[in-house]
């Protein structure tokens, strides 16, 4: 900043003060709004970056709350500047309009379509149809393979019918003020939303609609026809698999299809299924339930393949589970089941395990499922022929090139013998794979359990909780290692709280394990045992990779995992994202450039960037104010070449105010005390001869508080203005300098300014040079660091204020940036 002509102010000196006074408190204010939006802004970062579960109300409300601080910082500093930008309103509006429209987006829905046929759907359906529908249709329809009949009823439909019953908004509210892991809570919540919609009517149009559809299925099938009603919500079987969270009606007959949808309908809003899309980022409106109806397939046999280990980093293999009759002991892992490797190559069966399959789900003629005893004879034969394997392998890699993505696909043998496809999504593998695996057994450990298949990979460590098929999830403690007769999906509940699972039966195809693999949480399943050698209560370290348990902590394999991500790729997840494009960017970087200025903000933190620079400035030109006429200002009892008033704003002065003088014992303000500290260094020599007699003692003026100062005046023949924040928050820290030379030729001044620029460089500040001015700033260190440069500055101003430099050669300036950062405040070379 150039030497401007001190500014005096009129009327008395109460009233100067008190202009003083308030814009030092709109600045305070401006400083501490700048440091809660900075950190909003990283608690948003936070969200994206570190993988923790948020909401959409979480987001939105941190949103809101950073706009209104940036409002009230727009009016601080408008206030301290006079209201000289009034366009920054405008600016946080249109951001903020924008980030908020991103986060808070609703889909519409088309209720003039409620049912559509499996022979129109494609992947192109998706978002009316849901996943698990779409890829249905998309086998059926584009692929080519076998696949039941049926129908979807749409997204659009579920949404005509909550909106009649006003549920979602209900849940919405109730979920924002509740901690998913309090599970009783949770459980309460929805058994009253899943209440709500079993006993709501249907929409007329449905409710038409579904009895037109069942006459054709009746008409085409016979009256004996039995109807699968399964879940396929929007966003199911995406990035997020929701395997098992939603319900399916199996074996309904035809005349209750509506209680069948409604109970669909309900089960997106059990315990598990909203625990389970919250914690993976999604919201109500983004996981609006259609529901696929499908012939019943009365299977002799049924299973998951999958076209890569999702436990390995690298096998292709693909792994192939069966049981017989309905595949739901496959699925939900209450079963043992069979088990085939095959390299994708060539097809050739690689491993085969056959279980003793004591029981099978069959179709019940009067409606429903039920397990039955398997004939003693099929109990230890293999579920599927080698043919039926070899088919399924060809069926699933004909998917995955159609897909270009591994694949999780569940399939039934009719008693026709021929495969049918029910099912595809995506297949993620498990996280944490590239990590080193620990041997088989750890040295001079002895295993308390060995063997099962690996469902989700990790090791962990935690007090063994065994719990009972109805037993209640809230009671499971923080860090436990869940220890349960089988798999459920059920369990998913408390994902958020266990360290490991172990099972002793179950499938590593099967919901649960789908889920614990997107958890990251180490599974082991089909252990046999577990329930029966651990003890509740007992420390146990569970090694999922290696299928060992041991007892105690095994330090050896345990390493700190890194968090799952749970959110990404999430709808909520993806509107943060968008929102952070008009709150993070900072575009505003030098305020040298032209569009340094209101109207060129473009996110909240251009904002505070603006605001604060433009703060700063108006703070540095604080001492242009006063004048010797004004009564304000009190002088500093010293021995120094130059006189300081002082104008305390708070804290910066101990005396008494009436006193006209301050002695510098009474000085409290810390970076005045730094400076002045730094000009009496000992090693600095005396200047002779300070004012000529004819000449009025040059007058400095102060501006302080505790943790401020504003230093501005004549220092000899140099013009110079120290503006400086220090105190404890690193974000409110700064110092900004300015100076202009005088009393030498016009080479001389810029070789002495280039000296001062080069030694201010060396100390961090980042210096603007022209000529013989200079314009310094340094930001956000530490107060102590501050404190310090505040001491260097005040030795460069002494130093430059006692030597008459004859700077006659360029190559001097190099010598004396040396001779200053050596300690030679004399330039004696």
């Amino acid at each position: 900043m150039t030497e401007r002509t001190a500014t005096k102010l009129s009327g008395n000196a109460p009233d100067a003060r008190q202009k003083l006074e308030q814009k030092y408190r709109f600045f305070k204010n401006l400083l501490s709004r700048n440091n809660i939006v900075l950190e909003q802004m990283t608690s948003l970062e936070r969200m994206i970056h570190e993988g923790g579960s948020f909401t959409q109300e979480e987001a939105v409300t941190l949103v809101e709350a950073m706009v209104e601080h940036c409002r009230h910082l727009a009016q601080d500093m408008n206030a301290l500047c006079d209201g000289q930008f009034p366009e920054l309103f405008e600016s946080i509006e249109t951001a903020a309009g924008n980030a908020l429209n991103a986060l808070t987006r609703q889909r519409t829905f088309d209720f003039s379509t409620l049912i559509l046929p499996l022979e129109e759907i494609t992947l192109e359906d998706l978002e009316e149809v849901g996943g698990k529908a779409a890829n249905l249709g998309e086998i059926r329809n584009k692929i080519g393979l076998p696949t039941p009949a049926g129908f979807a009823v749409t997204a659009s439909a579920a949404a005509l019918f909550l909106e009649q019953t006003d549920l979602l908004d209900t849940l919405r509210h109730q979920l924002a003020a509740m901690d998913l892991s309090d599970i009783a809570a949770l459980e309460k919540v929805c058994a009253k939303a899943s209440e709500r919609i079993m006993t709501a009517p249907l929409p007329p149009a449905l409710e038409q609609g579904l009895m037109d559809k069942t006459r054709e299925i009746i008409n085409r099938f016979g009256p004996k026809v039995r109807l699968a009603v399964r879940s396929s919500a929007v966003c199911e079987d995406s990035d997020a698999s929701f395997a098992g969270q939603h319900a399916s009606v199996l074996g309904a007959v035809p005349a209750t299809l509506s209680r069948a949808w409604s109970a669909v309908v309900a089960s997106a809003f059990t315990t598990r299924a909203v625990f389970y899309r919250r914690t993976k980022g999604y919201s109500e409106q983004d996981v609006m339930m259609s529901v696929l109806i499908l012939t019943m397939i009365q299977s002799k046999a049924s299973g998951v393949l999958y076209t890569i280990d999702p436990n390995s980093a690298h096998s292709d293999d693909l792994l192939l589970a069966a049981a017989w009759g309905l595949g739901v002991s496959v699925v939900d892992g209450s079963m043992d089941v069979d088990f085939w490797r095959v390299r994708r190559e060539d097809k050739k069966i690689l491993v085969t395990h056959i279980a003793d399959k004591k029981k099978q789900f069959v179709v019940l003629a009067q409606g429903g499922i039920v397990s039955r005893p398997v004939q003693e004879e099929l109990r230890k034969q293999p579920s599927l022929t080698p043919a039926q394997v070899d088919i399924l392998a060809d069926y699933a890699l004909r998917l995955e090139a159609h897909y270009g993505m591994p694949m999780d696909i569940e399939w039934a043998l009719d008693q026709k013998d021929q495969l049918i496809i029910l099912q595809a999504r995506p297949l993620q593998r498990a996280g944490g794979l590239n990590q080193a695996e620990c041997c088989k057994l750890v040295p001079g450990r002895a295993p308390l359990l060995f063997g099962g298949q690996t469902a989700s990979p990790g090791a962990a460590s935690g007090p063994v909780y065994i719990v009972e098929p109805d037993h209640e999830l809230s009671a499971v403690p923080q860090g436990a290692i869940l220890v349960a007769r089988q798999t459920s999906p059920a369990y998913v509940a408390a994902m958020g709280k266990v360290a490991g699972i172990i099972t002793d039966v179950g499938s590593p195809n099967g919901h649960m394990a789908s889920v614990a693999r997107e958890f990251g949480i180490p599974t082991l399943v089909g252990a046999g045992t577990g329930t029966a050698l651990l003890t509740h209560g007992m420390e146990i370290t569970l090694d999922a990779t290696n299928q060992v348990v041991y007892a105690g902590q095994v330090a050896e394999i345990l390493s700190k995992r890194k968090p799952v991500n749970l959110m990404k790729g999430s709808p909520v997840y993806k509107s943060l994202q968008e929102a952070m494009q008009f709150i993070n960017p900072l575009h505003l970087v030098d305020p040298q450039l032209p569009e340094f200025s209101a109207q060129g903000c473009r996110s909240l933190h251009d904002i505070i960037r603006f605001a604060h620079e433009m703060a700063m400035q108006e703070m540095f030109r604080l001492s242009d104010d006063l004048s010797p006429h004004t009564g304000v200002a009190r002088e500093l009892r010293a021995v120094l070449p130059f006189r300081v008033l002082l104008v305390d704003l708070g804290g910066g002065i101990a005396s008494k105010a009436d006193s006209s003088w301050v002695d510098l014992a009474d000085l409290r303000c810390a970076p005045l005390i730094a400076l002045l500290q730094g000009m009496g260094h000992p090693r600095i020599p005396e200047v002779t001869g300070r004012t000529p007699k004819n000449q009025a003692v040059p007058t400095c003026y102060a501006v302080v508080s505790d943790t401020y100062v504003n230093l501005s005046g004549r220092l000899g023949n140099h013009f110079a203005t120290i503006d400086s924040y220090s105190g404890p928050v690193i974000n409110d820290n700064y110092i900004t300098f300015s100076f202009k030379g005088g009393a030498a030729q016009y080479e001389q001044r810029v070789r002495r300014t280039l000296v001062l620029a080069g030694i201010l460089r060396r100390q961090g500040f980042r210096v603007i040079q022209s000529a013989d001015s200079l314009k310094a700033e340094i930001r956000k260190y530490d107060q102590l660091r501050f404190l310090e440069r505040l001491d260097m500055l005040g030795r460069l101003l002494a130093a430059v204020r006692a030597l008459d430099w004859r700077l006659d050669d360029d190559s001097e300036i190099a010598r004396y940036v040396d001779a200053f950062m050596n300690g030679d405040y004399a330039f004696s070379h």
